[in-house]
């Protein structure tokens, strides 16, 4: 039997999708750098359980871009999504902070319950050890004016 004709006799709820992806091109050893440079651990929680991601502080799509370390930031799933959706940010001083603007939305959506539970372990992140593999102040500053952060 054809996997076409297989999917049609799964119930409907069960059938697979089949769709063509897009996305854009990232060096491999991208989150591998940032791993290792975070020592696997979230910079804001320091939590490791190997549920840590490596997020772009200026996002992949945006010109000037790059799969480098210092562009880099080694976060857990839900702070990496809130990073970036600009409800938190990167400041230069290298404080993750709540985006006022942001949380004024979600209050006006009525959506802003756990708030200040999230937003309790943000502050001074942890930084690599090694300076050379530290987030650059120029992909913060650039990283912010794109997800129009007040500065």
């Amino acid at each position: 039997m054809s996997s076409y004709k297989e999917a049609e006799a799964l119930p409907t709820e069960r059938r697979r999708i089949v769709a063509e992806v897009s996305r854009l091109s990232r060096e491999a050893g991208f989150r591998r750098q940032v791993l290792f440079a975070y020592g696997g651990r979230c910079a804001v929680t320091r939590v490791q359980l190997r549920l840590v991601d490596a997020a772009h502080i200026l996002p992949v799509g945006v010109y000037g871009s790059a799969d480098h370390v210092r562009n880099g930031i080694e976060l857990a799933p839900t702070y990496h999504r809130a990073f970036d959706a600009g409800l938190i940010y990167l400041d230069e001083r290298m404080n993750m902070r709540v985006n006022p603007e942001r949380v004024d939305a979600l209050k006006l959506l009525k959506q802003d319950a756990g708030l200040e539970n999230f937003a309790l372990p943000l502050g001074k992140i942890f930084l690599p050890p090694d300076p050379a593999q530290r987030p650059a102040r120029d992909f913060i500053l650039r990283a912010n004016r794109f997800r129009r952060i007040p500065a």
